[in-house]
């Protein structure tokens, strides 16, 4: 691809980016992907470039107005409506150059949200994370409502969902090993001779270089390891293991030191590092629960517990008010936010 970007704007202006970050599919992983192999020098801007365009639909969490927010997000949707007409993905054909001119406006909407969160975001990072120097290992934490992309020792990266903790070695020059407690994407730079190792709860995954999301919350009965490329070995305390590779997950019921695999929903698994939040037939008490780290807040039921029964429903880039909204007309409740609290009542 011959595409050379020199920061994040340049990247935020990329048709194929932006419709990569808030729609992705597997063929716009693939093309990603091959790209920062090729860039290793720009991974670190295109980083930063994915976490700007992603925070426009956080309206709550950084005080948007709600006009200002719509009208944000109803130029990313024009945006996309206008791509998904063009017929081939070529970046160099001329009719690439000729649609720059409906690409602007987008891009200038979107830089405008950048600006306006910069100032927010910078003065708030300590909010964001926190970094503490052990005995020559280093621990990154990211509270609720947060997600955070960190650079490892070797140049691996690794996207921490919230509520989540990593642990790793100052230097991976003996062993490339980290220790998670929570949830994260890795991108893991290959090499044979020193294999990489996250090391979750009762898990031990193990890899050369590849990309997978692994998710071990404490206190959650079920566990998951989901590969997007690469090979992956998954191993429990128990001795059991596995091997899975991309579009597979391997499955781990902490009750029963059972351990599965099969094929697996993006967005379900995966899809929080793109702003997706979406329930497959779960628990309104394991929804309420994500909904507690996606948005951080609590919540306070009118009988003591969360209601009884299964829930699905997909939303991307939503406020937690839309989430609510959603849920509440099957569920038959009604509800009131106040200061990070979130009241639910039945009708």
């Amino acid at each position: 691809m011959n595409f050379n970007p020199l920061d994040e704007t340049d990247f935020l202006k990329n048709p194929l980016f932006m419709k990569w970050v808030v729609n992705p599919n597997t063929e716009l992983d693939r093309y990603w992907q091959e790209w920062a192999r090729d860039n290793e020098g720009k991974k670190e801007t295109m980083f930063k470039a994915i976490e700007l365009a992603n925070s426009i639909g956080w309206k709550s969490q950084y005080s948007m107005e709600e006009d200002d927010f719509n009208k944000m997000r109803n130029r990313i949707l024009e945006f996309h409506s206008k791509f998904e007409n063009q017929s081939r993905i070529n970046l160099y054909s001329e009719r690439y150059k000729k649609s720059f001119a409906w690409i602007w406006p987008v891009a200038a909407s979107i830089l405008i949200a950048g600006f306006l969160l910069f100032n927010y975001m910078e003065s708030n990072e300590q909010k964001q994370e926190n970094i503490t120097v052990t005995q020559g290992w280093l621990t990154k934490s990211v509270p609720k409502g947060m997600k955070k992309i960190f650079e490892l020792p070797d140049g691996s990266t690794v996207m921490l969902n919230s509520d989540s903790e990593i642990r790793y070695p100052s230097s991976f020059e003996n062993e490339r090993v980290v220790e998670l407690v929570g949830q994260a994407f890795f991108e893991v730079e290959r090499n044979e001779k020193l294999p990489f190792t996250v090391l979750s709860g009762e898990l031990r995954t193990t890899v050369l270089g590849t990309s997978f999301d692994v998710n071990a919350y404490p206190g959650e009965s079920r566990m998951h390891v989901a590969v997007v490329t690469g090979k992956v070995q998954v191993n429990t305390a128990s001795g059991v293991s596995t091997t899975i590779f991309p579009e597979e997950a391997s499955f781990y019921d902490t009750d029963t030191k059972s351990l599965k695999k099969g094929g697996y929903d993006y967005n379900s698994l995966v899809g929080w590092r793109h702003r997706i939040l979406k329930f497959q037939e779960e628990s309104y008490e394991q929804v309420f629960e994500r909904l507690s780290k996606w948005y951080n807040v609590t919540f306070e039921f009118s009988n003591g517990e969360a209601p009884i029964g299964k829930y699905s429903g997909e939303f991307q880039n939503e406020s937690l008010e839309n989430v609510l909204n959603g849920m509440k007309y099957s569920l038959g409740i009604s509800y009131e936010i106040q200061q990070g609290t979130v009241k639910i009542r039945n009708k």
